[in-house]
């Protein structure tokens, strides 16, 4: 297990360098100046060329990209931003937090809203119940997230006045995002509880629990539903970076003050090292709670230790030896 985490923490390394390149590279073909953008339209071309010069900007590409690089490793240095002067990573870190409660409260949302579905609609498959929840569950996946915030604005924050339309000042600001995240995950933790459930309980020791005179919600809750979660685990990583990646721009729409919202406004101002840095900095976490949720496979169900450890290679079958 040791060797297996050494490996994927290795595998972070060609990650961050393939995010870093492509965002360097898709800098260098941005129209604009990110000096003439810091020091406005009356500043002279000398001040211009020499605020380049400051920044470094008048270096080639793979030099800028090797010293950036280089500063990472070494001190941990995401560089100053453009707008404010101050390191990217003091500004990222309390944006972090609340992205990260807000990713969280959606991803529980999706999940206990999507099994419950999917539990409804696996004990009541083929009838009018299933077909609803499938109903449900595809209209939310269906609808951009975007449209469902505006929509959630106007009934809770315009018309019932008991949301706040933007901004964090109290809890009760994290609701609307996370509800328009979770939301969207529905309709997958939906599908594959549905499926997990309907083959666990075509397995014989439900079948035996029925035969000794269980009770159909006894065998539900402690004989299937156990077995039926291990693939709703196995989602929870795709839909934990599904979820920072629609918090992007939900949190610019309820003006939340996450790193979704500072690396979008880092784009409008052409703020390159507030854009690298926070893209980095979402990547690595990305690739540790992919780590989390994988190792995390072994408590829930132990026989895929193997596997994991083995990078689900199989074993070669044994040959034959024929008699002579």
């Amino acid at each position: 297990m040791l060797k297996y985490i050494v490996k994927r923490i290795l595998y972070l390394i060609p990650i961050l360098l393939g995010v870093s390149a492509i965002i360097f590279a898709l800098k260098t073909i941005t129209p604009g100046d990110p000096a003439r953008q810091i020091l406005g339209n009356e500043a002279s071309e000398e001040q211009v060329q020499a605020k380049r010069e400051e920044l470094g900007l008048n270096d080639p590409v793979v030099v800028q990209y090797l010293r950036y690089i280089g500063g990472i490793v070494t001190g941990g240095d995401f560089g100053d931003s453009y707008r404010t002067g101050e390191p990217v990573l003091s500004e990222i870190v309390p944006r972090l937090w609340t992205s990260a409660k807000i990713t969280f409260g959606a991803v529980i949302i999706g999940a206990a809203v999507g099994v419950l579905l999917g539990i409804i609609s696996a004990l009541k498959k083929y009838t009018w119940a299933d077909s609803l929840v499938l109903v449900i569950s595809m209209f939310f996946q269906s609808v951009p997230e975007f449209v469902v915030a505006l929509v959630l604005i106007m009934i809770f924050a315009v018309n019932l006045h008991l949301l706040p339309a933007t901004g964090l000042e109290s809890w009760q600001g994290y609701i609307m995002p996370m509800l328009c995240i979770g939301l969207s995950s529905v309709a997958g933790y939906t599908r594959i509880t549905r499926s997990s459930m309907l083959e666990v309980l075509g397995e014989d020791y439900i079948r035996t629990a029925r035969a000794k005179g269980q009770s159909e919600s006894n065998i539900t809750v402690h004989h299937a539903l156990r077995n039926a979660m291990i693939p709703v685990a196995q989602s929870v990583g795709t839909n934990l970076g599904n979820a920072i990646g629609g918090g992007m721009v939900l949190e610019t729409v309820f003006g939340v003050p996450g790193v979704g919202k500072y690396i979008v406004d880092s784009i409008t101002q052409r703020n390159y090292p507030s854009v690298l840095g926070g893209a980095l900095i979402i990547a690595m976490v990305l690739t540790v709670i992919n780590l989390i949720v994988d190792v995390s496979f072994v408590l829930i169900d132990p026989r895929l230790k193997t596997t994991i450890i083995s990078g689900g290679a199989k074993r070669a079958p044994k040959k034959k030896i024929k008699a002579a």
